[in-house]
């Protein structure tokens, strides 16, 4: 792939879904972070209300591995502090990707808690 060709060629659509498609922690990150302007604007936009999450693209099996080494490291913090008679805080887990599968299987749940609490007489704002 020859991207002076691209430019040439203008292939703007292809060249920006090749910047997108670039891993997190790659130069041009670097820079965009680092650059004045891009910073101004991406502080002056608005905030998302979803919380952060991986793409799935780059949680790979180290990734899961991580995440769950921090999670047993987590879990033995808290039973330590239980054990010397100190009440452990809630831990966060540390965020995995979060895609379309994932809100499909939770509003199917949704839908099914409120079918099953509807055969009560509740009302599905009683969830």
């Amino acid at each position: 792939m020859d991207l002076a060709e691209w430019y040439a060629g203008r292939r703007w659509v292809a060249l920006l879904e090749l910047i997108d498609n670039l891993p997190t922690a790659c130069r041009l990150n670097e820079a965009i972070a680092n650059d004045p302007e891009a910073a101004a604007a991406l502080a002056a936009a608005p905030r998302s209300e979803d919380p952060w999450s991986p793409r799935v693209s780059e949680f790979d099996l180290t990734a899961t591995m991580l995440r769950e080494i921090l999670h047993a490291i987590k879990a033995l913090k808290q039973v330590s502090i239980a054990a010397a008679g100190g009440k452990p805080g809630e831990e966060k887990p540390f965020p995995a990707p979060f895609t379309e599968i994932d809100r499909a299987i939770a509003a199917a749940e949704r839908s099914w808690a409120e079918a099953f609490v509807g055969q009560f007489g509740f009302s599905p704002d009683d969830i």
